[in-house]
């Protein structure tokens, strides 16, 4: 997956710092940096006005380096008062809202929308495939989800190409695609996206695969890559680390397999980068850095194609018990979202994006729709946003509560999640009871890397 192709290496090296050498990021000032403490009289009331410069973010009015205040319209004393001084980015891997999500308006969240009783996609012989419930958590195959496969599953919005581009790159109908999940089968996942706010109309950031997309997430740009696998950021890149550290906050990677599921070529011994106990042990004990980003394991818990997810739905629940747990609880977070849908169907089409700079990137058109989730005291209990987003608002909300600058013009013009918060005084922040994850999806694992 991670592999610099050898006729494009002497190239890329320089250029897109794709090196088998390992480029050096300059990060390792974080190993001593101290996370600053957390203001004990920072609580509720500060207050999210009515958005009125929506209009000008969608005409991608504002520009890298942009503060949220200008961009958001909200007084410049808002972040420092925002309770929020810990930000988990749970970013899981390569499944759509549709698939994940199919049965979230009937089974927990009426305000969610329902997928179409008539929509469906043709095989290649003309045949409609409808939505029909998926018979194993662990699906034997990996759909094509680079740019070439995303474009011809969008099919210019009809949203009607992902039986046929499943077909071509699995080796069957490609019908399976056009499975879903309900809570029987992820009673915790569902359980999470009913019970805190979810958003039901967030786009991966880029029609392609894992880099680009993660990519627009830490630097508000693809940084070069489209299709995963070719080229690496090069480590000069305008990061939201960097933002972070440039301010005096902290971050770190958490993870057992490949740190940011591979798109930055780091490995277990790169600056921030920690096994996944060490958050479990960081919340425990409040010692959490300002943002923190988990991944699972490759094909295991990251719920990636072939993993079970019921594997991947129980990692995610023992991150949350530590979270729930921990003394930093009332300042924290949890962002829970996909990198991209994964060649699995969805059948809202996705807008286009703000170009990040005029002389940079030229992708906007944003990819399928993902699950996004939000955890935290603060979030709205049982509420559903309708704002259309991609990963950048994940950029500008961790950019908002830091008071950060904006890396390029399409975080600057990202909403920042702010309506999925209630930092009002009065509400009842006691934790539910959440079930038990889901088992038995998945008697008979298939081989890893079967198709």
């Amino acid at each position: 997956m991670r592999a610099c192709p050898l006729l494009l290496s002497i190239v890329l090296v320089t250029a897109m710092g794709c090196d088998p050498q390992k480029a050096d990021w300059g990060l390792g000032a974080i190993e001593t940096m101290k996370t600053p403490t957390d203001d004990p009289n920072l609580g509720c009331g500060a207050q999210i006005p009515a958005d009125g410069t929506a209009a000008n973010r969608a005409a991608c009015v504002y520009a890298a380096g942009a503060r949220a205040p200008a961009s958001l319209g909200i007084e410049a004393s808002l972040p420092s008062a925002i309770p929020i001084r810990h930000v988990i980015i749970m970013m899981k891997e390569n499944r759509s809202f549709d698939h994940l999500f199919g049965k979230l308006h009937d089974r927990g969240q009426p305000d969610v929308e329902a997928v179409p009783a008539d929509y469906s996609n043709p095989d290649a012989r003309g045949n409609a495939v409808f939505p029909s419930p998926a018979t194993t958590t662990c699906i034997p195959h990996d759909p094509g989800h680079q740019s070439d496969s995303v474009a011809r599953s969008i099919d210019s919005g009809k949203m009607d190409g992902f039986v046929i581009a499943a077909a071509e790159t699995t080796g069957t109908d490609g019908s399976f695609v056009m499975n879903f999940y309900d809570d029987t089968a992820l009673p915790f996942y569902y359980w999470l996206a009913a019970t805190f706010a979810v958003g039901d109309r967030h786009f991966a950031p880029m029609a392609s695969g894992t880099f680009g997309n993660r990519n627009f997430f830490l630097f508000g740009t693809n940084a070069g890559a489209v299709d995963t696998g070719i080229v690496f950021p090069a480590p000069t890149t305008p990061s939201v680390m960097r933002l972070l550290m440039n301010a005096g906050f902290t971050w770190g990677a958490y993870t057992d397999g490949s740190p940011m599921s591979g798109s930055l070529d780091w490995g277990p011994t790169d600056p921030g980068v920690h096994r996944l106990q060490d958050v479990y042990d960081a919340l425990d004990r409040g010692t959490l850095p300002n943002v923190a980003f988990v991944d699972g394991v490759d094909y295991v818990d990251d719920d990636h194609p072939f993993a079970d997810l019921q594997t991947g739905e129980a990692w995610a629940r023992t991150l949350y018990d530590h979270a729930i747990a921990s003394p930093q609880w009332p300042r924290l977070a949890i962002v829970y979202t996909y990198d991209e849908a994964g060649g699995f169907a969805d059948h809202i089409p996705p807008p286009v994006g703000c170009r990040p700079a005029p002389s940079s990137s030229p992708f906007t058109q944003l990819g399928p729709r993902v699950p996004l989730v939000v955890i935290s005291p603060w979030a709205k209990r049982g509420y559903a946003s309708h704002v259309e987003r991609d990963h950048t608002a994940m950029t500008r909300f961790i950019e908002t509560v830091f008071d950060l600058p904006a890396l390029t013009a399409r975080d600057a013009n990202s909403d920042a999640l702010l309506d999925l918060f209630d930092f009002s005084c009065g509400r009842d922040l006691t934790v539910p009871a959440a079930p038990v994850p889901g088992s038995g999806g998945c008697p008979n694992p298939p081989p890893r890397g079967a198709h």
